[in-house]
């Protein structure tokens, strides 16, 4: 758990009705890595608007904009409050076929979604489906952090591009990350 004498608000996210039961969980997993007071935040709508008409999926970066414009609204800068959408729906990104998640770098919201960690036909509460959301989730909570792209194979801050990379990674910041993590100064929300 990170060195802070206040503690970080995580507000996890549904959008839609994603990951209802995960979110619980998810909170519990995520305070321990990064020290955080996770609660469960009023759900996202998922817009059509947000949909890409040539793929049909989500548009990550609408979805953190969302997000982001939602903090806004809400918080004082200076806020102490991180924000993780959850999405069932499959994520794109210009110039990607698709992304496991997005995050505002030292900013204050991340999305994370479920479509291409589970398995076909996988319980939703199965022990790989929930190891995969949290290397996710703990992914671009890392970049939310202010922690870049690590080149240690097995740091939650590697990059991936396929679900088996996600296995082989693992959710855990490696001990260099999570020094850095430590160490940060408070970030200001986005």
């Amino acid at each position: 758990m990170p060195d802070r004498a206040e503690r970080r608000g995580l507000e996890l996210v549904p959008v839609g009705g994603a990951g209802e039961g995960l979110l619980e969980w998810l909170g519990r997993e995520l305070d321990r890595v990064f020290g955080t007071r996770s609660f469960r935040g009023p759900p996202l709508p998922l817009l059509d608007a947000w949909r890409d008409p040539e793929t049909g999926q989500l548009r990550s970066g609408d979805v953190v904009d969302a997000l982001v414009a939602r903090a806004d609204a809400l918080r004082s800068d200076g806020s102490r409050l991180w924000s993780l959408a959850l999405a069932d729906a499959d994520l794109g990104a210009p110039g990607r076929t698709f992304v496991f998640g997005e995050a505002t770098v030292r900013g204050c919201c991340a999305v994370v979604s479920l479509a291409r960690l589970a398995d076909p036909g996988e319980n939703p509460g199965s022990p790989r489906l929930r190891a995969r959301l949290l290397a996710e989730a703990t992914h671009e909570l890392g970049h939310v952090a202010g922690l870049e792209h690590c080149d240690r194979g097995a740091c939650a801050m590697t990059p991936t591009a396929t679900v088996e990379e996600v296995d082989r990674r693992g959710g855990e910041l490696c001990a260099r990350c999570m020094s850095l993590l430590r160490g940060a100064a408070p970030i200001r929300s986005a």
